[in-house]
């Protein structure tokens, strides 16, 4: 008898570890933020790399020269939607150059241009390793690149070239293979290393709920 009464005991006991076990994990489950935003700046260096190789051509084709070429930072906005490993979403990105124009046959900048970028891309991204308050992951984007170029003339004889507005678009993509996010389930900060629109490098503050 006093067997059978430990071993219920023991029973009781167990199972009701197990309860309580699987009702943590349910809740735990339940209070993961699965919504992102992301706050980040990147380099942009693979961007303004193409913009110059770009404009080199074309400067090599009608003679004319650029000076004093400036380019912001990356700054991006974007959202990550959390489906167990995977997190599904899209980066808005904003960036401005400027520089200047010398046309053929001048010898004093005939024109300045401006260009705002506005990057779309969607996102996907996957989590590999995870523990207390470390992530590493890595992701893919690929979307489109708005391109407003304006022209200023600096010069009477500048201004029958210079164009008022001229809207393109363009393929964009970012690879981040390497990517780490230090924080809690709420707040953290991460860094990528990649190759795409956005750079090499890109930092920022992450806020879930």
């Amino acid at each position: 008898m006093k067997i059978k009464f430990i071993a219920l005991l023991l029973c009781a006991a167990v199972s009701s570890h197990v309860v309580k076990g699987q009702e943590t994990t349910a809740n735990n489950t339940q209070s993961m933020p699965r919504h992102e935003i992301r706050l980040s700046a990147s380099d942009g260096l693979i961007l303004g790399l193409a913009n110059v190789f770009g404009m080199g051509l074309s400067d090599a084709v009608t003679g004319s020269k650029r000076s004093d070429e400036k380019s912001s930072l990356v700054y991006s906005l974007g959202y990550r939607y959390s489906i167990a490993r995977f997190r599904v979403g899209a980066d808005l990105g904003f960036v401005q150059s400027t520089g200047k124009l010398t046309l053929i046959g001048e010898t004093a900048p005939s024109l300045k241009e401006k260009d705002l970028n506005f990057m779309l891309l969607p996102t996907v991204e996957f989590v590999y390793f995870k523990r207390g308050v470390v992530e590493l992951y890595g992701g893919a984007s690929a979307g489109v690149n708005l391109v407003n170029h304006t022209e200023k003339s600096l010069n009477q004889t500048a201004t029958s070239n210079a164009k008022k507005s001229d809207l393109s678009t363009n393929f964009a993509y970012q690879v981040n293979p390497i990517a780490l996010r230090v924080g809690n389930q709420r707040i953290g900060g991460f860094l990528e290393a990649g190759l795409g629109y956005k750079g090499f490098v890109t930092a920022g503050v992450s806020l879930r709920f």
